[in-house]
């Protein structure tokens, strides 16, 4: 499926971040509640911007607020009539690759970065790739678990982190499993400061 970009449907690159937030985590954990603040922070949006939005749509109707602590907390209209058109149109917007390469860019530890491209249609589909995302040397597993969960919305996501010594031994008796992991169709080098790409076709 070609791309959409949404902001140019609904307003603004916030607002269409903001819909997506709220309508996938609808999808998958139900009518979860946002602060603002939070929201600018997880959507990298300026908290101004996050502001007005929400207050736009909630005079659409799309959302509604509740008081905690004398703060607002927005939630989902489960009421809205459009509700499960939405979240159909961001499942099928929904690109995840987009975000992990925003992840992996202050992943300067990383040598080897492999997406296969069937993760782009995962909330909708399962994978059917041997692994998802392929990693080379050191990463933070529990920060990169965290930003998983969220960037899939808790759907099982396959990776696997070795480091880089295992893999050119791994390679040197050309093991079957990381031969396969590492041809197969559909992979993405995001990154490969070891140069494995040339290598597999020497």
């Amino acid at each position: 499926m070609k791309n959409i970009d949404l902001s140019k449907i609904f307003w603004s690159k916030s607002r269409s971040k903001i819909l997506e937030k709220f309508f996938l985590e609808y999808e998958w954990w139900n009518n979860n509640w946002f602060h603002m603040r939070w929201l600018s922070r997880d959507l990298d949006e300026q908290i101004n911007s996050v502001k007005r939005e929400l207050d736009n749509l909630s005079d659409l109707g799309i959302l509604k607020y509740r008081m905690d602590m004398k703060k607002k907390m927005f939630y989902l209209n489960d009421k809205f009539e459009l509700l499960e058109d939405f979240v159909q149109i961001f499942l099928k917007s929904y690109d995840p690759i987009i975000r992990l390469k925003e992840f992996f860019k202050t992943e300067s530890l990383l040598e080897l970065i492999i997406i296969n491209k069937s993760v782009h249609t995962k909330l909708i589909t399962p994978t059917k790739s041997l692994l998802d995302i392929f990693l080379i040397w050191e990463i933070d597993k529990e920060k990169f678990a965290d930003f998983i969960n969220q960037a899939f919305f808790w759907r099982k996501v396959k990776y696997a982190i070795i480091s880089t010594p295992e893999l050119f031994e791994r390679l040197e008796y050309w093991d079957k499993l990381i031969k396969n992991i590492l041809t197969e169709n559909g992979n993405i080098f995001v990154k490969d400061n070891l140069k494995i790409k040339e290598k597999l076709w020497v």
